[in-house]
């Protein structure tokens, strides 16, 4: 298998670094003055009142969710950088362009979850994910498989993606806080 982008993590960091400083250097320029207030239009005619439809299913039928899922990293010799990929075949260039893909990860178990979503950055331990056709790519640095206790054969890092087409009124619905699985998974209903 190999990697869908030959591009280390430090390199992502310095591009968001990049990315930071030109957007906080610009500077917007002064306010041109205020222009003269328009003539108020005639109203227009009241229309018919139509009937009263029934209320519809909240507009999650377009979003798509996996299953937690089982992955399994390897090392990339040439960047020192574990990653595994996760082939979806409706991540298209135009689900790229226009849809949102929100990947988290288990770091509990599956009846004591701690889910955090991606990318995942606490002290040294990274896991960023990367999207192109077909592929979600996460990468780490350090191995992030899931894992079975040999004790209790309970599951430990699995992961889970959601895809929210562009057109989804849930996109830009601003009452979810995408960052918060739980919040999500009430939201969207999802079944663990």
């Amino acid at each position: 298998m190999k990697r869908t982008h030959q591009w280390s993590l430090h390199h992502f960091f310095y591009f968001m670094l990049a990315v930071a400083l030109t957007i906080s250097a610009c500077k917007k320029g002064d306010t041109g003055p205020q222009g003269e207030k328009g003539d108020k239009g005639d109203k227009g005619d009241t229309g018919q009142t139509g009937q009263t439809g029934s209320k519809g299913d909240p507009g999650t039928a377009n979003v798509l969710y996996s299953a937690w899922l089982d992955l399994t990293f390897t090392l990339d010799q040439t960047s020192n950088i574990f990653f595994t990929q996760i082939t979806e075949p409706r991540m298209t260039d135009e689900f790229l362009s226009t849809g949102e893909v929100k990947v988290y990860v288990n770091l509990g178990t599956s009846d004591n979850k701690v889910v955090s979503v991606l990318p995942f950055v606490q002290g040294q331990l990274q896991i960023v994910p990367i999207y192109a056709p077909n592929t979600i790519e996460l990468d780490a640095n350090v191995n992030a498989s899931t894992v079975t206790s040999a004790t209790t054969g309970r599951k430990s890092l699995q992961y889970r993606y959601i895809l929210i087409p562009g057109g989804a009124s849930l996109r830009m619905d601003k009452q979810i806080d995408w960052n918060n699985y739980e919040a999500v998974k009430a939201h969207l209903k999802l079944k663990d």
